[in-house]
């Protein structure tokens, strides 16, 4: 009843999801006290998962959306998402980081099944794709954005890109081309993760080259012209591959696009600052309501300090292996480290870091999805209730002075170091 009722209180959008619309999936995750108490390792997700799969997916099946391994792996996706959030919620996580920490490892234990039992199912049919050579056609499961950094939220997207490193056929009675199978792959993966509501572990595919015009699976020579020095991408396309990180698939082609990552990315070329400065007036014009701080995009927000350290990691990375880390925290720490940033721009960045993800954690718990981060009109209902949620009480001026300190001493640096 206590886990109950601070669940209540807290958020309005996991107490619905519990109340109506899976009671008997999730009551084992409040009625076990005990169970939240300590955290559960990748191994224990995996194993766990693994019976839960057993009982009901004996082999490759024909692919179809109501195949009883992609219920129970949804069931139990669901399950534990809602278990890492009602720790968090009790204060059963010491930091946010051990958080974001248990989400990715859960994530990555979801796309990695999913990943595998959906290439399973496609090869039961078409057989397995093969380079002219006769080797298998692989594929790798890249993560970016924040899972790519093990950096997620409560409502973090899950922004993936799928690579096969080359055309041929496969080896079964209905022979399809590889570019073909891969693309049923990542459609069917698809399908079986299902959110249950916008912005809950949905998978993003929308940073793969040519966004949504361009293939689901991406040839690994696709992937090479596209972010050479002269291919089409933009300039923030190559930004964003600084979180590239393999999580699932052949591991020596996950090795190969890190490796093309490192050599357009960490290229010796100055990170352009002028296209990143574009990129974020068109963010503040489109994404930001006139008067109001969102505390994602409006300068002073989460984004300038991500574009920041970004763009410190492309000038400095190319002679500097050591920076090119994919959590923003550790690339941080490896900055100062270098002497690029100074002690004190280390610490307000990462007290500033720290508080913006505390905040826009905490408002999309309460909302239930990962768009409105738009801090509540200072004096309202909400905005007290933000401040309580923070712990700053009832004190609702220190928060209102602590987010204008913060957003004034990003935009200081932002412009000042970049």
């Amino acid at each position: 009843m206590d886990n109950l009722a601070r669940l209540l209180g807290v958020s309005d959008f996991l107490w619905d999801d519990f109340m109506r619309m899976q009671y008997a999936n999730l009551f084992p995750v409040i009625s076990a006290t005990d169970a939240l108490v300590k955290a559960k390792t990748r191994e224990d997700l995996e194993s766990e998962l693994a019976a839960t799969l057993a009982i009901v997916h004996a082999g490759p099946e024909i692919p179809r959306e109501d195949a009883p391994w992609r219920i129970s792996l949804n069931s139990f996706k669901d399950r534990e998402m809602f278990r890492i959030d009602m720790r968090h919620i009790l204060g059963l996580t010491e930091e946010f980081w051990d958080f974001s920490e248990e989400l990715t490892d859960l994530t990555e234990v979801i796309v990695n099944t999913a990943f595998h039992l959906t290439s399973e199912d496609l090869r039961s049919v078409h057989g397995t794709p093969r380079l002219p050579d006769g080797s298998i056609a692989q594929m790798t499961v890249l993560a970016l954005g924040k899972c790519g950094g093990r950096e997620l939220g409560f409502a973090s997207d899950i922004e993936l890109m799928f690579v096969y490193d080359g055309e041929g056929l496969t080896d079964g009675n209905e022979p399809q081309q590889a570019s073909i199978f891969y693309e049923k792959v990542v459609q069917n993966f698809l399908n079986a993760i299902r959110a249950r509501q916008e912005g809950i572990f949905q998978v993003d595919l929308q940073l793969r080259p040519y966004g949504k015009s361009g293939s689901m699976a991406v040839s690994l020579d696709s992937f090479r012209r596209y972010y050479a020095p002269k291919g089409p991408a933009w300039a923030y396309e190559r930004q964003a591959l600084v979180k590239l990180r393999p999580i699932a698939g052949e591991k020596e082609l996950g090795r190969q696009v890190s490796l093309l990552r490192d050599e357009f990315t960490y290229n010796g070329s100055p990170f352009d600052v002028t296209s990143m400065r574009a990129m974020r007036e068109r963010q503040v014009r489109h994404l930001v309501s006139a008067g109001k701080f969102n505390a994602k995009y409006s300068p002073g927000g989460l984004v300038d300090i991500e574009y920041l350290i970004q763009g410190l990691q492309i000038t400095y990375g190319a002679s500097n292996p050591a920076l090119r880390l994919t959590n923003i925290r550790s690339a941080m720490a490896a900055l100062n480290s270098s002497g690029i940033l100074s002690d004190e721009d280390y610490t307000k960045l990462h007290k500033a870091h720290t508080f913006l993800r505390w905040l826009i954690d905490s408002m999309r718990v309460v909302r239930g999805n990962s768009k409105d981060v738009t801090i509540p009109v200072y004096g309202s209902e909400e905005f007290a209730f933000l401040a309580r949620r923070l712990k700053y009480g009832n004190d609702v001026q220190s928060l209102r002075d602590h987010l204008l300190q913060v957003q004034a001493d990003v935009i200081e640096m932002n412009r000042r170091l970049l």
